[in-house]
Protein backbone atom coordinates (compact mmCIF):
# COMPACT_ATOMS: atom_id res chain seq x y z
CA UNK A 1 0.00 0.00 0.00
CA UNK A 2 1.35 3.45 -0.91
CA UNK A 3 1.09 6.57 1.73
CA UNK A 4 0.56 9.71 0.30
CA UNK A 5 3.18 12.29 1.47
CA UNK A 6 1.69 15.01 0.85
CA UNK A 7 2.38 17.86 3.52
CA UNK A 8 -0.80 17.89 6.11
CA UNK A 9 -2.61 21.32 6.56
CA UNK A 10 -0.95 23.42 9.88
CA UNK A 11 -4.46 23.01 12.08
CA UNK A 12 -4.32 19.04 11.57
CA UNK A 13 -0.81 18.58 12.08
CA UNK A 14 -0.82 20.79 15.73
CA UNK A 15 -4.05 18.71 16.47
CA UNK A 16 -2.06 15.79 16.12
CA UNK A 17 0.79 16.99 18.11
CA UNK A 18 -1.38 17.63 21.42
CA UNK A 19 -0.70 15.26 23.73
CA UNK A 20 -3.58 11.83 23.82
CA UNK A 21 -6.35 12.80 25.89
CA UNK A 22 -5.46 16.11 26.13
CA UNK A 23 -7.30 19.39 24.95
CA UNK A 24 -5.56 22.62 23.74
CA UNK A 25 -7.87 25.18 25.18
CA UNK A 26 -10.68 24.80 27.73
CA UNK A 27 -14.34 24.84 25.91
CA UNK A 28 -15.62 28.44 26.33
CA UNK A 29 -19.11 28.62 28.90
CA UNK A 30 -22.08 27.97 27.06
CA UNK A 31 -24.11 31.25 25.74
CA UNK A 32 -27.52 31.35 26.46
CA UNK A 33 -29.99 33.13 24.28
CA UNK A 34 -31.06 36.46 25.96
CA UNK A 35 -28.12 37.28 27.91
CA UNK A 36 -26.20 40.92 27.17
CA UNK A 37 -23.10 41.16 26.46
CA UNK A 38 -21.05 44.31 27.60
CA UNK A 39 -19.60 45.12 24.30
CA UNK A 40 -21.22 48.07 22.81
CA UNK A 41 -20.71 46.16 19.23
CA UNK A 42 -23.53 43.27 20.45
CA UNK A 43 -26.20 45.93 18.96
CA UNK A 44 -24.44 45.87 15.95
CA UNK A 45 -24.01 42.34 15.19
CA UNK A 46 -27.42 42.02 16.23
CA UNK A 47 -28.79 44.16 13.47
CA UNK A 48 -26.67 42.58 11.01
CA UNK A 49 -27.80 38.96 11.96
CA UNK A 50 -31.11 39.87 12.14
CA UNK A 51 -31.10 41.45 8.46
CA UNK A 52 -29.29 38.69 6.93
CA UNK A 53 -31.33 35.83 8.62
CA UNK A 54 -34.64 37.95 6.99
CA UNK A 55 -32.77 38.17 3.86
CA UNK A 56 -31.75 34.73 3.63
CA UNK A 57 -35.63 33.68 4.63
CA UNK A 58 -36.98 35.89 2.15
CA UNK A 59 -34.77 34.07 -0.77
CA UNK A 60 -35.57 30.99 0.32
CA UNK A 61 -39.33 31.87 0.56
CA UNK A 62 -38.92 32.88 -2.70
CA UNK A 63 -37.37 29.70 -4.06
CA UNK A 64 -39.93 27.53 -2.41
CA UNK A 65 -42.55 29.85 -4.67
CA UNK A 66 -40.63 29.31 -7.87
CA UNK A 67 -40.70 25.70 -7.43
CA UNK A 68 -44.19 25.88 -6.47
CA UNK A 69 -45.10 27.35 -9.97
CA UNK A 70 -43.24 25.43 -11.79
CA UNK A 71 -45.02 21.79 -10.16
CA UNK A 72 -48.19 23.52 -10.42
CA UNK A 73 -47.13 24.84 -14.44
CA UNK A 74 -46.69 20.99 -14.83
CA UNK A 75 -49.57 19.35 -13.83
CA UNK A 76 -51.78 21.80 -15.59
CA UNK A 77 -50.41 20.52 -18.60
Amino acid sequence: MNTDHRKLPESLTRYLALPPGGAAEPAPPPVHRGSRRADPRSAHQALESALLRGFVYVISGLVWLLVLGLVLRHLAR
